[in-house]
């Protein structure tokens, strides 16, 4: 008892802490300082495809004729009226039709949407109807799309219009965070022949009764989640740059005699990447791009300060 009350408060202070840390560091005085800085500007050119479309489509270009797929993602903030999200609409499906008009980009090009950005908190009604304009536009165009999961509070209702939206897409993407306590119930739930699934570790900052706390409990259902998959019908991604994970699901592939598909964002681990398209793996890289690049970058390390390292090594590894 006093072990798991320990555990209890180690996880709330955890919480905590990267809560006030992300306040913190979205302090517009503190943000905007630390924006302008050289580091940061840096880190911000390796890790986001550019402020702009056509700087991103052309580094999705760059990526695709390296042997890579590509997954764009707009960096939009959560809409707070139906204007807001309307533009964010119309952006994304310019963006895939100026996918679909370049035929190197066929076959291998997706988007990443984020349903706050479409109007999931303004009504649900209004996201659910603009990423079915989306879709609609995307499989005009042969653009796959997977739908975020961005976070507790409104991973439910994000999930129910994942699921609507399965019945007259079904090439859409969900995705499946394994720091969930619900995680392998999802698995079984969700897999299906030809059912396109994102497994990733996910934020384990989120409410105790609701997320894992402790990184080896993640690590652990990560694991039970990536064998269940790959032993199921589902067309599997696995978004980690843990090199135990990337091993683990290559020892799967062979042991199995199935292929799954490797995710990683823009400039973490490009070494890894390019030796997996080189042994004939299928990897996707997360494009990320706009002006909202600090606050993507921030929450990427205050969610996971393991990132840090992984930022820092990639920034050595180019000089």
């Amino acid at each position: 008892m006093t072990e798991n009350r320990h555990d209890f408060r180690g996880g709330a202070l955890l919480a905590s802490g990267r809560r006030l840390a992300m306040q913190l560091a979205m302090d517009p005085t503190i943000a905007d300082e630390v924006s302008q800085s050289r580091l940061a500007r840096e880190i911000a050119a390796t890790y986001v495809a550019g402020e702009d479309v056509g700087t991103a489509i052309e580094k999705a270009a760059d990526q695709v004729f390296k042997g890579l797929d590509v997954s764009l993602h707009p960096l939009d903030p959560a809409a707070v009226d139906v204007a807001q999200a309307r533009r964010a609409t119309v952006g994304l499906c310019e963006v895939i039709e100026r996918l679909g008009a370049d035929p190197a980009f066929g076959g291998h090009s997706e988007v990443s949407i984020s349903l706050a950005a479409l109007g999931l908190r303004v009504d649900d009604e209004l996201a659910r109807e603009n990423a079915r304009q989306i879709c609609d536009i995307a499989r005009d165009n042969h653009v796959a799309v997977t739908v975020d999961d961005e976070g507790p509070d409104i991973h439910d209702r994000s999930h129910r219009i994942g699921m609507d939206l399965l019945e007259d897409y079904e090439n859409t993407g969900i995705v499946i965070q394994a720091a969930r306590h619900d995680s392998l119930t999802q698995v079984r739930e969700l897999a299906a022949p030809g059912r396109r699934i994102r497994l990733c570790k996910g934020s384990y900052t989120g409410p105790r009764s609701v997320t894992l706390i402790h990184p080896h409990d993640v690590d652990l259902r990560m694991a039970a989640c990536l064998r269940a998959l790959m032993t199921g019908p589902s067309t599997v991604m696995l978004a980690s740059h843990d090199p135990v994970f990337v091993a683990l699901g290559e020892q799967l592939m062979a042991s199995l005699d199935r292929s799954l598909e490797f995710q990683m964002l823009q400039g973490i681990r490009p070494l890894e990447q390019r030796r997996l398209v080189d042994i004939g793996h299928r990897v996707r890289v997360y494009l990320p791009y706009g002006r909202d690049w600090y606050r993507y970058c921030t929450r990427r390390i205050v969610e996971r300060p393991g990132n840090i390292w992984l930022f820092g090594r990639s920034l050595v590894e180019r000089r």
